[in-house]
């Protein structure tokens, strides 16, 4: 994610290095190898959990609760976006302002990926424009398993549907939720360095799906965009989402592939700024399963659960794209790419099914609607030992 004025907008640009002398060759873009979808893969967070807990008591990130959740003998503590279901108070919805910042990606030969244009992937609309008029921004009325769970965003559906049963109708927190006020800024340019470009073959747009090393790309995040866009009024009490298109990430090396987007935090003087990064997918690539909202529903979905990916749980695994174990609540991963329909405004959408807390922390009987596991009811129980 760069500096200096582009057609479509001020970006934030990286310098660029000196010119090679004239029998220096330049580096040959790698070919992406191994397409799996993977979500979060090689980013660590840059704040500790007492800077995340202090910044959330002085309302100096978003709005987050902490709390604690025992599982046999084990006490886990967990923080999350909006306030704490479980808790009655007058009103239980939080808002969270939230920019959507389009990122133009180019390489050093002048093949660029941007989601502000049409092209034959889809030439009914921008992916920019797709991603305004997804579940991820507009409210509709959402039925899990035919129970109504509220006429809200795709993500608070789901954050109601986990807690339900304090956020049902006879609930103690009936309006219960995270509603997300969008804006959109200007377009940001990044040129990625030829050291970290790579790129494998698609069927539509410029024949290409770009990808970039992701610790490369978090750093510059961090670093050079997020900064650049405090005029814009992007800081640790905002949640800015970098939406890219057909263009991934690999964590390492290109056998490492394909991360759709992640979610991070880092610590700052202000206070922890929080943000995530997704790509909005028509490519037709060989990822199985991936389209249009699918990573930005994860993200989304991850964010509101683990804003600092900081939260601890028992050990799970060998599901989703998890092939080992893990300990952390991320709802995306156990069911990636496991996704549904939603159609709205006559395009059909496909966010993810993400798994609830009661999976991760082992509740019987579940907090969920139906008693479910996950919002689609795939998951029936809980998360087997790890």
């Amino acid at each position: 994610m760069i500096g200096g004025a582009s057609a479509l907008g001020i970006g934030v640009l990286m310098a660029l290095p000196a010119a090679l002398p004239a029998s220096a060759a330049p580096a040959p873009i790698k070919t992406i190898r191994h397409w799996h979808a993977l979500y979060d893969v090689g980013v660590h967070p840059r704040v500790t959990v007492a800077q995340a807990r202090a910044s959330a008591r002085a309302g100096t990130t978003v709005p987050e609760f902490t709390a604690s959740v025992k599982v046999g003998t084990r006490t886990f503590t967990y923080t999350i976006v909006g306030k704490n279901p479980a808790k009655k108070v007058s009103n239980a919805s939080t808002t969270v302002n939230a920019e959507i910042v389009p990122v133009i990606m180019k390489f050093s030969n002048g093949d660029t990926w941007t989601p502000t244009k049409t092209d034959s992937c889809d030439t009914g609309a921008t992916p920019l424009a797709r991603t305004q008029n997804s579940p991820i921004v507009k409210t509709q009325a959402h039925k899990f398993g035919g129970t109504v769970v509220g006429t809200v965003q795709v993500t608070d559906a789901f954050q109601r549907a986990e807690f339900w049963k304090d956020a049902h109708p006879g609930g103690i927190n009936p309006a219960y939720g995270v509603d997300l006020a969008f804006k959109t800024l200007k377009p940001v340019t990044i040129n990625v360095p030829p050291a970290d470009q790579a790129t494998g073959t698609i069927g539509c747009g410029n024949g290409l799906l770009g990808a970039t090393e992701i610790n490369w790309l978090d750093n510059h995040l961090q670093k050079v965009v997020i900064p650049s866009l405090k005029s814009q009024g992007v800081g640790p009490t905002t949640f800015p989402i970098f939406l890219l298109h057909n263009f991934v990430e690999y964590d390492g090396n290109v056998f490492n592939c394909c991360i759709l987007g992640f979610h991070n935090s880092f610590n700052t003087p202000a206070g922890t700024q929080t943000y995530a990064e997704a790509e909005y997918d028509n490519s037709k690539s060989p990822v199985t399963g991936i389209s249009d909202i699918l990573g930005l529903s994860h993200e989304v979905g991850e964010w509101q659960n683990d804003p600092n990916t900081l939260n601890p749980t028992p050990p799970w695994g060998h599901i989703g794209q998890v092939p080992n174990c893990q300990a952390k609540l991320e709802v995306g991963d156990p069911l990636t790419p496991t996704s549904f329909t939603d159609t709205l405004g006559g395009f059909t959408y496909h966010p993810q099914e993400l798994a609830f807390f009661s999976w991760f922390y082992h509740q019987s009987p579940s907090l969920g609607v139906n008693g479910w596991y996950s919002d689609q009811g795939t998951f029936k129980t809980f998360a087997a030992p790890c």
